[in-house]
């Protein structure tokens, strides 16, 4: 006996045809993302990133102190970003773990 076979509809081969262009493109999106953070954190100035540090360590103290501090500074790049935040959550941590 053969097995009658099952037409799928038009509009769901559509939708599903649909549906993986749209998780290529951002799969392809994602991965553009992640190869220009690389490069920037791969050519970013050394000093710069332990400056940001630096300053986000000190802003993390002041903070778990309970004083008021300066706006977040733009960032230029996503290291200086991370390393900011690195400095701010050591600082926060070392001000509360004293206590």
């Amino acid at each position: 006996m053969k097995e009658k076979e099952v037409k799928i509809a038009f509009h769901t081969r559509f939708g599903l045809r649909f549906l993986q262009i749209l998780i290529i493109v951002l799969a392809v999106i994602l991965i553009q993302r992640c190869i220009a953070i690389y490069q920037e954190t791969k050519s970013a100035d050394q000093q710069t990133v332990s400056e940001y540090y630096e300053k986000g360590f000190a802003a993390g103290l002041e903070k778990a102190k309970g004083l008021n501090i300066d706006a977040e500074p733009i960032f230029e790049q996503y290291s200086y970003k991370k390393a900011y935040g690195d400095g701010y959550r050591d600082g926060w941590d070392s001000e509360k773990t004293k206590k």
